[in-house]
């Protein structure tokens, strides 16, 4: 269910939902993604500044910390999840295939 964290680190992530609850915690997700949002739109949309690169990686490591979260919340396994990915990953590749027969 956490792909690439270790066994401590999955261990503070169940704590944290144990402390502060399933609707807090999708809320934290909710809002770590939205700061990502607004990162990645300051540095397309504005002269990159210095500490761009630092903010970025703070806020992909929040996100992707939510994410194991919500997939323990959820029960879905390390499996599900890989095999979700690879589905995705045929998506992606379908449409870059359709796209280049297009340009």
């Amino acid at each position: 269910m956490t792909v690439g964290f270790s066994n401590e680190q999955v261990a503070l992530m169940q704590a944290a939902l144990d402390c502060w609850g399933l609707n807090a915690q999708v809320g934290q997700t909710v809002e770590e993604c939205a700061e990502l949002i607004v990162t990645l739109q300051k540095h397309v949309n504005r002269t990159p500044q210095p500490d761009a690169l630092e903010n970025i990686l703070d806020e992909l490591a929040d996100v992707e910390m939510m994410l194991a979260q919500m997939r323990l919340v959820f029960g879905i396994s390390d499996d599900a999840f890989r095999v979700r990915m690879g589905y995705k990953f045929e998506k992606l590749k379908q449409y870059l295939s359709e796209s280049e027969g297009s340009a």
